[in-house]
């Protein structure tokens, strides 16, 4: 039974209404205004699929990915949600094509959508590989990533991922940073991207980027904070132990 069905028919009552001469003025009033009332709290009710639709997640999959870059967004997310840190979240990976990827160090993955097939997304996380030519040059995967990108509430990139978003057009203006050393071809490529140089992760509007590797979980769990709030990401941090490995190389957890 859904809640709709909780309440009564307005057009039966009304229909009733019309049909029930036999009850005085006064009476047929009152119920006149219930039926009015009763239609008004109807028509205000959300469906329940409103309700459930969950905000996505989506992490960029494709051949020869560097591992960290997607695996840490993947963990930080996947613990935050399996361990009900945060509630109405999912995330799903997607690729080229729906089905296993290999990654630079071997790992096979399991991309849930093709580029096809993808739903929208709330979220966009693309991580990065040592040749981007093959992605940069991929229309299909770049439109998508395009049309994503542009209604998303947030983007995201780890390593040269921010060379996709650059193409976009929607770093114009933003501050980012990319692995060091890549600077200088995403200066030259795209000169009205303003590049963070020496900095790990970098939050600009509704932009989060990073060197890659290692510094991707910082990266997961700063757009984690940026999501739902810092206790939640705190919790997340703790959970992984990232809060621990700062505090014993001497760095506090920001």
């Amino acid at each position: 039974m859904t809640r709709e069905n909780c309440l009564p028919n307005p057009a039966l009552l009304s229909q009733r209404l019309r049909t029930a001469s036999f009850l005085p003025d006064p009476v047929r009033v009152v119920f006149q205004c219930l039926t009015i009332l009763i239609a008004l709290l109807v028509g205000a009710q959300p469906s329940l699929a409103e309700d459930d639709t969950p905000q996505r997640i989506g992490v960029m999959l494709f051949d020869g990915v560097l591992t960290s870059d997607v695996v840490a967004p993947l963990e930080v997310f996947g613990v935050a949600i399996e361990n009900e840190i945060i509630a109405g979240y999912e995330i799903v990976t997607i690729a080229p094509e729906a089905g296993l990827v290999t990654t630079h160090e071997g790992l096979t993955l399991q991309a849930d959508y093709g580029i096809a097939d993808a739903p929208d997304l709330d979220v966009i996380i693309v991580g990065s590989r040592y040749d981007m030519d093959p992605i940069l040059e991929d229309q299909d995967f770049m439109a998508f990533v395009t049309e994503q990108a542009t209604q998303a509430d947030w983007i995201a990139s780890n390593c040269s991922g921010v060379y996709v978003l650059a193409a976009t057009g929607l770093l114009n203006g933003v501050n980012v940073t990319t692995y060091p050393g890549g600077e200088v071809w995403l200066k030259l490529n795209h000169p009205w991207v303003k590049v963070d140089i020496g900095a790990t992760v970098v939050v600009d509007s509704n932009v989060v980027t990073s060197n890659g590797s290692l510094v991707s979980y910082a990266a997961a769990i700063e757009l984690l904070k940026n999501l739902v709030g810092p206790e939640q990401s705190q919790e997340v941090a703790d959970t992984l132990y990232f809060t621990r490995l700062l505090e014993r190389h001497g760095r506090p957890n920001g």
